[in-house]
């Protein structure tokens, strides 16, 4: 039982290294948001992508870890009291750097997100200053509502009974 508990352990420092990364991400994409650069900014968010695929794989090894230890629906919060006596301090404290981790990310990952909104808000305009249609208005590219009671075009249409 105490190898289910260390891989436990092993899963929060894993998951605490994933979080430093996509904090660093984070940071990196402020920055190259700053500077204009649409081609590191995609590079980054190509990054981010494989590092949600990492963390889904995280996902999984947590949900089957806390089923063999019968912790499913614990709080992370209370986690390290569930642990053997002699655990407990090292749980605690992987808990706390996880917690410390993710607030860190939290508060970068805001930052981020804030500026490109801003930036987005800013192109949004300066499109209908030339002439754009206004976001969520018509005319732009995709597939508009249709009225109701319209027929698709008869190339659409399937004859079942063939």
């Amino acid at each position: 039982m105490d190898e289910l508990y260390r891989s436990y352990l092993g899963f929060l420092r894993s998951l605490s290294r994933g979080l430093e990364s996509l904090t660093d991400l984070n940071e990196k994409k402020l920055a190259a948001a700053q500077q204009d650069d649409l081609m590191g900014l995609n590079e980054l968010l190509n990054q981010e992508q494989a590092q949600a695929l990492n963390f889904r794989g995280l996902e999984l090894t947590r949900d089957k870890l806390l089923s063999q230890l019968g912790l499913v629906g614990v709080p992370m919060s209370v986690i390290s009291d569930r642990f053997p006596p002699a655990m407990q301090a090292e749980a605690r404290q992987a808990v706390e750097e996880l917690q410390s981790r993710y607030a860190a990310y939290q508060k970068a990952s805001g930052e981020t997100r804030t500026l490109l909104e801003q930036n987005l808000h800013e192109v949004e305009k300066i499109i209908v200053q030339l002439g754009g249609p206004p976001s969520g208005g018509p005319g732009g590219p995709g597939y508009g509502k249709e009225p109701e009671g319209s027929a698709p075009p008869p190339s659409m249409k399937t004859d079942f009974r063939a």
